[in-house]
């Protein structure tokens, strides 16, 4: 064995490497393991990252979960066509085409013109016809 004297700078390098794997070890006890996103109610996306020793979660409205998907697709290099789902499961209407604005979204009926409440009827009426795959000509 040597008695060779070690320097303060390797020693601090040495006390660096422990920091390092110590923050590491730490790190991977933070880490999540799984994701799931769920509803938290009236519209709102829930994110929620499980880890071994805890949870995070965040909520967003659903302008920001489309923000998102439009930020993982371009992280890993694809496009993805964003259509709004035509079975009504939605929380809400997208379909901004009905009347000719979208102020309609969420107003009660007697908010509406009678021209308006016909266009949304008849909207209905086409997409239930489509669903069930009745022909209009018939």
């Amino acid at each position: 064995m040597t008695n060779k004297k070690i320097s303060k700078t390797r020693q601090k390098i040495h006390q660096i490497y422990e920091e390092n794997e110590l923050a590491g070890m730490t790190a991977n006890q933070t880490r999540a393991r799984s994701i799931s996103v769920g509803t938290a109610g009236g519209g709102i996306v829930e994110i929620n990252m499980r880890g071994d020793f805890s949870n995070l979660w965040y909520q967003m409205q659903p302008t920001e979960a489309i923000e998102l998907i439009g930020q993982i697709s371009a992280s890993i290099g694809v496009e993805i066509a964003i259509r709004p789902r035509q079975d009504f499961s939605s929380w809400r209407s997208w379909d901004t085409t009905l009347p000719s604005s979208i102020a309609w979204i969420g107003a009660a009926p007697w908010q509406l013109t009678g021209e308006q409440r016909e266009e949304i009827e008849r909207a209905k009426s086409k997409n239930i016809k489509a669903i069930e795959g009745v022909d209009e000509s018939e």
